[in-house]
C-alpha cells in the first residue's frame, strides 16, 4: 500500500528555531551597542577630561596670540586689513554718540575692547538718555560682530556649528546636507585653520593628538573589553595603553609626515621646471612626479581615512606605529565595503547618541532654569544666554549688570559651558566605541578573527 503524501516520514525529524543571535546574523548591529557602552559615566568623565585639556590648551594659545581670523568666523578667511579697519571705524561712528561726553573724543581711535568698556560705563552711569537697555544691546552686539576671531575661538566655533550641521542632516536622512556639513567638518576647518594660521594648526593638531592619542586609546580599550565580557575599568585600561601612548601619537604623525615627504620630490621638480631647459627634462620625467604624487595621496588617505582604525589597532591588538598603519590600509584594501559601511553606521550611531545627550542636557538647563527663574528677579540668568535643542551655541544677550550680577552669571556661564563639554564628551565617548566595534567588525571579515579576540600583555614575573 502506497504511503499518503500528507503522512510523515519516518525518517524526517522536526526541528525548531528557538532564537535568532542576531548580531552575529548581522554583524553591523554591534555597531549600535556603540551607544549604551559610549554613554556609561566613566567614559563620559574620562572624555570631558580629555575636552577640557583641549579647551585649556586652545584658550591658551588664543590668550598669548593676535585675532588671526575675520569677524565673520573661520570660513571667512584671514583678516584683511583695510576691510576690518573700515568695519570698526563704521562702529564708532555709531557708538560714540551714545557716550559720555568725557570719552567721545578717545573713543574715536579706541580699541574694541576700550569701547565696550567705555559703553558699558555710560550705560550704567545713566547719564546718556538715549542709551537705555535696548539700546545698550544692540551697540554691545555690533560692537562684538567687528571683533576679529581668535585662532581657537573661530575653529572651535565652526567646528561645533558643522558637528551639529550634520547631525540634524543625519536626522532629517538628508544625504546631501549630511556631505557637505561632513566635508566642512573634516576637510573645510584644517584647510581653512591651515591657510590663515599655519602655526595654530601645527600646534593644535600636535596637542590634539598628545591629549587624545593616550585618551581615546583607553576609551578603545575598555570598549573592546565590551564585547568579550571583560568589563576592563579605566585604570586597567589605562595600564594596558600607557607604555604605547607614544605609539598612539606618533602613528598619526608619521603618517602624515611620511605623506608630505613622498610629496617633496614632485615637488622638486616642480621647482626645476622654471629653470631654462630644465624644464623640458621635467617634463619629460613628469611621470616621476605622478609616481610620487600618487603614493603621498595614498598615504594621506590612509592616515585621514583610516585614522578612526589606527587607536583600535593599538588598544585591540598592542600594535606598534607601523603594524597599526600597515593594519588600517590592509583593511581598508582588503574589506573597503565593509568599512565604509561600518563608519557610515557610525556616523548614524554617534548623531543618535549626541541626539540623546544634547535633549538630557537642555532638559535639565530648562527645568533648572525654570525653577531658578521662578524664584529669582536676577537679570544674571538671563544674562548667560539659552542652552537650547540641537543649537551649538547661544550667544547671551548683553546686559547692563551690577557687581554681584556679573558674578552671578559668570558662574552660570561656566555650568552651561559644563554641559556644553559633557555633550561632546558623549559624542567623544560613542566615537571611541563605534571606532573599536568598526576595527573588530573589519578585522574579522577580513582575517576571520573572533571579535573577543584581544592583545593581552602576559603578566610580569
Amino acid at each position: 500500500m502506497n504511503e499518503s503524501p500528507s503522512s510523515p516520514s519516518p525518517h524526517r525529524q522536526a526541528s525548531r528555531v528557538g532564537s535568532i543571535d542576531w548580531y552575529h546574523a548581522l554583524p553591523f548591529l554591534t555597531i549600535f551597542g556603540a551607544v549604551h557602552a559610549g554613554l556609561r559615566p566613566s567614559r563620559i568623565g574620562l572624555a570631558f577630561v580629555l575636552l577640557l585639556a583641549v579647551v585649556a590648551m586652545g584658550r591658551l594659545w588664543d590668550g598669548f596670540s593676535p585675532p588671526t581670523f575675520a569677524p565673520e568666523g573661520l570660513f571667512a578667511g584671514p583678516l584683511k586689513e583695510k576691510t576690518l579697519v573700515d568695519s570698526q571705524d563704521s562702529v564708532r561712528s555709531i557708538v560714540i554718540p551714545d557716550l559720555r561726553p568725557e570719552d567721545r573724543s578717545a573713543a574715536s581711535t579706541a580699541s574694541l575692547a576700550a569701547l565696550s568698556e567705555m559703553l558699558e560705563s555710560a550705560a550704567q552711569s545713566g547719564t546718556v538718555p538715549s542709551l537705555d537697555a535696548s539700546r545698550y544691546s544692540t551697540l554691545a552686539r555690533m560692537i562684538d560682530a567687528a571683533r576679529p576671531r581668535s585662532s581657537f575661538e573661530a575653529m572651535n566655533e565652526a567646528v561645533r556649528v558643522s558637528f551639529y550641521g550634520l547631525v540634524g542632516s543625519v536626522l532629517r536622512a538628508d544625504v546631501q546636507s549630511a556631505i557637505v556639513a561632513g566635508k566642512a567638518l573634516f576637510v573645510g576647518v584644517p584647510i581653512a585653520c591651515w591657510n590663515a594660521a599655519p602655526w595654530f594648526t601645527i600646534y593644535f593638531t600636535i596637542g590634539w593628538w598628545m591629549v587624545v592619542g593616550w585618551g581615546g586609546g583607553v576609551l578603545c580599550r575598555v570598549s573592546a573589553g565590551d564585547l568579550s565580557s571583560r568589563h576592563w575599568s579605566i585604570a586597567k585600561a589605562s595600564e594596558f595603553i600607557k607604555p604605547r601612548t607614544s605609539t598612539l601619537i606618533i602613528a598619526p604623525l608619521f603618517a602624515l609626515a611620511l605623506g608630505f615627504v613622498l610629496w617633496v620630490p614632485a615637488w622638486i621638480l616642480g621647482f626645476l621646471g622654471n629653470l631654462p631647459l630644465f624644464d623640458i627634462v621635467v617634463g619629460a620625467l613628469f611621470v616621476i612626479a605622478l609616481a610620487f604624487g600618487a603614493l603621498s595621496a595614498l598615504v594621506i588617505f590612509v592616515a585621514l581615512v583610516g585614522s578612526p582604525l589606527i587607536a583600535p589597532a593599538v588598544a585591540c591588538d598592542g600594535c606598534d606605529a607601523v603594524e597599526s598603519l600597515q593594519r588600517a590600509g590592509a583593511y581598508m584594501l582588503a574589506r573597503p565595503l565593509h568599512l565604509i559601511c561600518y563608519l557610515i553606521l557610525s556616523v548614524v550611531v554617534i548623531a543618535l547618541g549626541t541626539v540623546a545627550a544634547d535633549f538630557g542636557a537642555t532638559a535639565m538647563w530648562a527645568f533648572a532654569r525654570g525653577a531658578y527663574d521662578s524664584a529669582s528677579g536676577e537679570p544674571a540668568l538671563s544674562a548667560v544666554g539659552a542652552l537650547r535643542f540641537l543649537e551649538p551655541y547661544n550667544s547671551p544677550q548683553p546686559m547692563i549688570l551690577g557687581m554681584t550680577q556679573s558674578a552671578t552669571a559668570s558662574f552660570i556661564d561656566m555650568w552651561r559651558t559644563i554641559l556644553c563639554l559633557l555633550i561632546g564628551a558623549c559624542a567623544m565617548s560613542i566615537a571611541a566605541s563605534c571606532a573599536t566595534r568598526s576595527y573588530l567588525l573589519v578585522r574579522s571579515s577580513a582575517d576571520g578573527q573572533d571579535l573577543c579576540d584581544l592583545w593581552e600583555d602576559a603578566p610580569r614575573a
